[in-house]
């Protein structure tokens, strides 16, 4: 089996585990807990779903890696996408842990502790809601840089096909403008709506690898 090949196989499985972890993500309905078991239901669910987003953006960068050599050139533009996509990368994975481990253990705690100091526990979620917030915009327009890097140097110098890059050159822009302009929220659907738009670029630049 090629590299290319291998690299391929990599994004295809980390688009789709990307997919699967919005689909069994839990819902901000679910954050709403008020009993213990309730609790537990969502620390279970979160666990499950950020450890699964934890693999895809394992996945992904490595295929990214794959990416990148195939589309190296002299200009070096694939390079600096997998720099841009690296970042991004390690923003997703403080952002997966962050409310896939450290915020149901926060409410866990909430829950167990007296009425009177709920208080301040919801300061202190909200603080770290704005730390998550944060590092979800980075991934979500350090990831969509890397893709319009990789989209021109596929233009320029080939390596994907032309409508894959063209694609890119179209969604990437549209989602961080959208970010950077506030008109776009990362909360769940946000967050599911600039991953579908990301996936179907990896998706289709995974397949053309495979051939």
């Amino acid at each position: 089996m090629t590299d290319d090949r291998k690299a391929g196989i990599a994004l295809i499985a980390g688009s789709l585990a990307g997919i699967l972890t919005m689909h069994i993500h839990p819902s901000a309905e679910m954050a709403i807990t008020t009993t213990e078991a309730q609790t537990e239901r969502l620390a279970t669910a979160a666990a499950i779903a950020h450890s699964l987003a934890l693999i895809s953006v394992w996945l992904l960068f490595l295929g990214a890696c794959g990416l990148a050599r195939r589309l190296a050139a002299a200009d070096r533009i694939s390079f600096a996408g997998i720099v841009a996509y690296g970042y991004a990368c390690i923003a997703l994975m403080i952002a997966a842990t962050v409310s896939g481990f450290i915020v149901p253990s926060i409410m866990q705690h909430m829950v167990h502790d007296l009425a009177a100091n709920v208080h301040q526990w919801q300061i202190v979620m909200a603080g770290i809601f704005q730390i998550n917030q944060a590092m979800a915009q980075i991934f979500c327009v350090g990831a969509s840089l890397a893709i319009v890097l990789w989209s021109v140097s596929a233009l320029r110098n080939g390596g994907l096909w032309r409508a894959v890059a063209i694609y890119g050159c179209v969604i990437a822009p549209l989602i961080i403008f959208a970010i950077s302009s506030g008109h776009l929220r990362l909360d769940i659907r946000g967050m599911a709506l600039v991953m579908f738009g990301q996936v179907i670029w990896f998706f289709a630049a995974g397949v053309r690898l495979c051939m």
